[in-house]
């Protein structure tokens, strides 16, 4: 009588590449979530830049109606999310007329931990 060989895989080999597989989709769901996670930021950051250049925009549009005060203070709604700003005013000549303008984006009321900043230099009254 003859005795015919299985042709299948073994309990070993089959719990071997089933441990393969598990660690392979544990790394693929870790980095979903990673890119997941940056992403969010990524649109964090882009909101927070938009803000800023509509925030100097509206300076520049203002013209000589600018006040020019330092450590303004003001919030803006963007995409369903409210933005909090402020103007950081300095002289950076001799003409007083001449300043810089840093406009700081932050996402929460009480202005800790600045998302973006974004700088211009202008001439008052123009």
């Amino acid at each position: 009588m003859m005795i015919k060989k299985s042709a299948g895989f073994t309990l070993l080999e089959v719990m071997v590449a089933m441990g393969i597989c598990a660690m392979a989709g544990i790394a693929a769901m870790q980095v979903t979530g990673e890119h997941v996670s940056h992403i969010a930021a990524i649109e964090e950051q882009t909101y927070a830049s938009w803000v800023a250049e509509n925030r100097l925009v509206m300076i520049r549009a203002q013209g000589s109606k600018w006040s020019g005060k330092n450590n303004n203070k003001g919030e803006a709604e963007l995409a369903g999310i409210t933005w909090y700003w402020q103007e950081k005013v300095t002289k950076t000549t001799g003409d007083p007329n001449f300043v810089k303008v840093q406009v700081e984006i932050f996402s929460d009321p009480e202005y800790q931990n600045s998302l973006y900043d974004l700088s211009t230099f202008i001439l008052k009254g123009k």
